[in-house]
């Protein structure tokens, strides 16, 4: 159970730092509540399935600017490296079981 709270804290990290870093490069403060939400959602575990919704969310946010940033190369190159690392996050959020299990635990 300790190795998914690590994980999802290197997930939240990710998450945070990633929309800091879209901040300083352009993008408006009222970016920040998507990431902070899917964090506090994780780190509540109020539902066993929150993980696989999270990953839902991240992946097709991820998705939506696909198209753009590849046809956007190279100048997008920082954006297509967010989104494929995006689509691992929701991999790892769904696919590993030490965050199902700390899911399935209530403290």
């Amino acid at each position: 159970m300790e190795q998914g709270k690590k994980l999802l804290t290197g997930v939240s990290i990710y998450l945070l730092a990633k929309q800091v870093l879209n901040i300083i490069l352009g993008a408006g403060l009222g970016s920040l509540i998507f990431p902070v939400l899917i964090v506090i959602f994780l780190y509540l575990r109020l539902w066993k399935y929150t993980p696989y919704v999270a990953a839902g969310l991240i992946a097709l946010n991820a998705l939506r600017y696909l198209w753009g940033n590849i046809t956007g190369l190279p100048g997008t190159w920082l954006y297509l490296t967010e989104g494929i690392l995006d689509i691992g996050v929701a991999g790892l959020l769904i696919r590993s079981q030490d965050i199902q299990n700390y899911f399935d635990y209530r403290e």
